[in-house]
């Protein structure tokens, strides 16, 4: 009796525990056809993907993630993930095994990887690619930076060029016509006195961040080169240093508009 006991308390701990994750589900890609191999070596598990033709779509996601989506974010921010990430991680989940259920995010970026669904990375295909993101992994990029004002500073400009430069087309044409709507909508709103919102300061920032790139499209490797990095987390330091860079790239052009529209003195 005591046996059948042991037994079944084994079996129903063993029922909790999620399934072992096989080394086919698991694809690591360390080389890139034709060209050097990427600084960091990506690995996707796909254990948490049920359906065999999504699951397939693994190995092209990785070698995309390593061999143009990574290389282009190495170029537009000048980061050097290898110093302190030399494997990125990525685990993608069926939404019905997300551990996030509580949340509406689609992933979630940490320390050298990130977890993310199916529908923003196995199935986000660019018509001339296949699947990629730009997304999460620009998360993790900017961990180098230290403090920053807005969790999804700079991602505009950043995620709309890296779609320029690896020949994601059609993904880059949209987002460069939803990038010049939302830009007129908000000088319209700026040019008659109607700009609402409770963060004017960070509405500016947006505003100039866009403005640059779309003068200049190589602007946007200058808001990384030109930015001080720093960990202090003091809300006016944060500020304080993206306004700089952007003023620094805009050749002083940038600080008026900045203190005008909400910006403390920097």
């Amino acid at each position: 009796m005591k046996r059948i006991f042991l037994f079944l308390c084994a079996a129903s701990v063993a029922a909790t525990l999620p399934a072992p994750v096989r080394a086919q589900d698991v694809v690591t890609v360390a080389n890139c056809p034709g060209s050097e191999p990427p600084q960091v070596t990506f690995q996707v598990d796909c254990s948490q993907v049920a359906d065999p033709a999504t699951k397939a779509l693994c190995r092209p996601f990785a070698q995309n993630q390593a061999c143009k989506v990574f290389p282009a974010y190495r170029k537009i921010t000048g980061i050097h993930m290898e110093d302190s990430c030399p494997v990125f991680k990525y685990t993608i989940y069926d939404k019905e095994k997300w551990p996030f259920q509580d949340s509406k995010d689609g992933g979630r970026a940490g320390r050298c990887g990130a977890q993310i669904l199916t529908d923003f990375s196995l199935l986000n295909k660019s018509p001339e690619l296949g699947p990629i993101d730009v997304h999460e992994i620009l998360h993790v990029h900017q961990d180098a930076l230290g403090a920053i004002p807005y969790q999804h500073i700079l991602f505009g400009p950043s995620m709309t060029e890296a779609r320029h430069m690896i020949g994601d087309n059609t993904g880059y044409a949209t987002a460069f016509v939803r990038m010049k709507q939302e830009f007129n909508q908000s000088k319209v709103a700026y040019e008659t006195g109607k700009m609402g919102g409770d963060n004017p300061c960070l509405q500016a920032e947006i505003y100039e961040e866009t403005l640059l790139y779309m003068k200049d499209h190589n602007n946007v490797e200058q808001f990384y080169a030109k930015l001080q990095r720093s960990m202090l987390k003091d809300m006016a330091d944060r500020t304080a240093r993206f306004n700089r860079m952007y003023d620094a790239v805009s050749g002083g052009e940038a600080k008026p508009f900045l203190l005008s529209h909400g910006c403390p003195a920097f």
